[in-house]
């Protein structure tokens, strides 16, 4: 299997749900990447819990829609990696430099990877610096 190029932020795939979000287009181009070239990306366990939460909030707790968003989710069939004991480790290190807890793990899995955290939150880019690619100006 191919060694992976991205780490897919949650804030990327819960943009394909909504309407509203503004990167939405540019989300979207992601995920016909992802279904033509699926080993490029790879998720860290959390991902799906995360997805749930930001689904089940934003659609307003509507099951139907939060359950039918991830079952999408899942037929891409993303590659979850668990993170090494160095990479949590090395989340420890992003978290103190301003990330949250979840931002790190991506960021310490791309790391670890020599692959980019692809991200539509720009505030969280800039803290992980190289190691990301907002989704604002990422080009596949």
């Amino acid at each position: 299997m191919a060694s992976p190029s991205w780490v897919l932020d949650t804030s990327v795939a819960a943009a394909w749900f909504f309407t509203d979000e503004p990167l939405r287009d540019q989300a979207l181009a992601v995920r016909a990447l992802l279904r033509d070239d699926p080993d490029s990306f790879v998720v860290p366990a959390l991902f799906h819990s995360e997805l749930v939460h930001v689904l089940a909030r934003k659609s307003g707790r509507d099951e139907t829609f939060s359950r039918s968003a991830l079952e999408l989710v899942l037929r891409l069939g993303i590659r979850t990696l668990h993170l090494s004991g160095e990479a949590l480790l090395r989340s420890v290190h992003w978290a103190c430099r301003g990330l949250g807890g979840y931002d790190s793990t991506f960021v310490a899995l791309a790391e670890d990877l020599g692959a980019r955290w692809l991200t539509a939150d720009d505030r969280a880019a800039r803290a992980a610096g190289k190691l990301a690619a907002p989704l604002r100006t990422w080009r596949g």
